[in-house]
């Protein structure tokens, strides 16, 4: 019982996880990122209703697995956080996506460990690239991109139809969700083009952009020889 718990618990606290269906029999993990409010959990529904992606969410044992990378990764994060629950849930994340990157097809993360470290991922690769290659291989990432003012409307808009509001936005004005969004966007552009330099598949899309135009997107992406090189 207790073990079945354990496993409850460790697969909420990790990420939300989709087997891709265009191509499921290739080992690549996706991560798609974005501030909270830019649309992330809309795309994943749109990708589902274009069958991009499986319904249902994927499971991960819980298991000991040891990673040198990871583990430095995780006492960069210890350097920054003083609340030791936040400390804990990054911990649990970074063993929930090692077991993610033992899996021998392609899933899209929600929020995964690119959005959960991106601070940490862009100091580890200017100090340890050898350690940010090895957390990236069979790694891509999709940037979810917008302006402010249009992140800002989609979180007031959902308030008003939900009548909730995400942690992350309670008691918020728009100038601080602003400043906000602004720091967040400027993190994972960095991360984007530092990506980039090493080679590493990742694509910015605005997500401003129509429902369909930004799935096509994606699919392209995803099945651009460029992906297809790199996961050989």
């Amino acid at each position: 019982m207790k073990d079945a718990i354990s496993n409850i618990l460790y697969n909420r606290a990790g990420f939300s996880v989709y087997r891709w269906r265009i191509f499921d029999s290739v080992p690549l993990v996706v991560d798609l990122i974005g501030p909270p409010g830019i649309g992330k959990s809309h795309l994943i529904k749109c990708l589902i209703k274009k069958n991009a992606i499986h319904a249902s969410r994927q499971k991960f044992d819980q298991a000991r697995r040891v990673c040198i990378s990871r583990a430095y990764l995780l006492s960069l994060a210890a350097m920054r956080l003083d609340d030791i629950g936040v400390l804990k849930n990054k911990s649990i994340k970074i063993l929930y996506d090692l077991n993610i990157h033992s899996a021998d097809w392609g899933v899209l993360v929600d929020e995964g460990l690119s959005q959960h470290f991106i601070t940490e991922l862009c100091e580890m690769s200017r100090d340890r690239p050898d350690n940010f290659d090895f957390i990236m291989r069979r790694r891509a990432v999709i940037n979810l991109t917008a302006s402010p003012t249009f992140i800002n409307n989609r979180i007031r808009d959902r308030a008003a139809k939900t009548g909730t509001l995400l942690s992350y936005h309670k008691e918020k004005t728009d100038q601080e969700l602003s400043s906000f969004n602004i720091k967040f966007l400027e993190g994972s552009e960095k991360l984007a083009l530092l990506m980039k330099k090493r080679d590493f598949p990742v694509i910015s899309i605005d997500a401003s952009m129509n429902d369909d135009a930004i799935v096509d997107h994606i699919v392209h992406f995803l099945t651009s020889s460029t992906v297809n090189e790199f996961i050989k």
